[in-house]
């Protein structure tokens, strides 16, 4: 029987495996955290780390352990906060100015939030555990950042995760990601996902991110999902609007019962990645010309 294990999906938020398109962009690029005035937070940075209590959302294929069927698909959402950073100088909470809670009390001196929307795709099922692929058109799944100084991010609400100033907007390009149902009321699974910039719109700001603009050009994304939600529970997804870039999300509040939403605890991080410039790809182009040219004498 085909189980539901479409918590996979989710990773969303976050990251981001590089689909065959992108497959050279696999190299993770140390980057600067700053604080948009001009002040370095932390510098050769690998990795952010997303919250354990990472949000996730399957829209309208409950309840749990519902069959699903290749070809199928559904919307997925995602939201979180940052808890700290890997590598580089300072501590993992920026010096404790990171505010890494998202329980709605303002404490340290700014957060950095995560949310991202996609369509998944059921790839292949295989007893307990399912395989999901990236769906929709061309640049209607995305993820951002913000960062924000109110410090008000709040699992339980879903509030203050896409508000204050969004720093990043990339398209999800690719999706690998595969779930398996333990029982009647639980499952787990993982996912990778890949973003870069890649529609008009899609930036990454230096004032937070500094290298990423000249260096980087994708978001590796890796989470892992647990169901169900537990301490990552909440009564909504994408609540805001940021103060710069309006809502490229709009706001979803689940809808539980036959049929219905299915709600995932998320632990996720991700790096930025490097990817081949063109004179690099230029070269492989002239390469495979070549080895071309060589079989036909052959």
């Amino acid at each position: 029987m085909k189980i539901f294990r479409k918590l996979l999906p989710l990773a969303t938020v976050a990251s981001m495996l590089f689909a065959a398109g992108t497959a050279q962009a696999d190299v993770l690029t140390p980057f600067n955290i700053k604080d948009g005035v001009g002040n370095t937070l932390a510098s050769n940075v690998d990795r952010l780390d997303w919250s354990s209590n990472g949000s996730g959302l399957a829209r309208g294929i409950g309840p749990f352990g519902t069959p699903l069927t290749v070809g199928q698909s559904f919307e997925f959402l995602y939201q979180s906060t940052l808890v700290g950073k890997n590598g580089g100088t300072g501590t993992p909470n920026l010096g404790g100015r990171l505010d890494g809670e998202a329980n709605g009390v303002a404490t340290g001196d700014f957060e950095f939030t995560i949310a991202a929307k996609m369509t998944e795709v059921v790839t292949g099922t295989f007893g307990p555990t399912a395989t999901f692929g990236l769906g929709g058109g061309p640049g209607s799944n995305k993820v951002a950042i913000y960062f924000d100084t109110a410090r008000n991010a709040n699992t339980a609400t879903g509030q203050g995760f896409d508000d204050g100033i969004m720093v990043a907007l990339l398209t999800i390009d690719s999706n690998s990601s595969v779930f398996t149902l333990f029982g009647p009321n639980n499952g787990q699974g993982s996912a990778k996902l890949h973003a870069g910039m890649l529609q008009p719109g899609d930036f990454v700001n230096p004032d937070y991110f500094e290298g990423v603009m000249s260096l980087i050009f994708g978001v590796d994304f890796e989470s892992s999902l647990n169901y169900p939600a537990g301490s990552a529970a909440t009564t909504g997804f994408h609540r805001n609007g940021s103060s710069n870039n309006g809502d490229p999300f709009s706001t979803v509040l689940p809808v539980f019962g036959p049929g219905g939403d299915i709600m995932f605890k998320v632990d996720g991080d991700s790096g930025f990645t490097r990817v081949p410039e063109p004179g690099t790809m230029l070269l492989m182009g002239i390469g495979l010309l070549g080895l071309a040219r060589l079989r036909r004498r052959a």
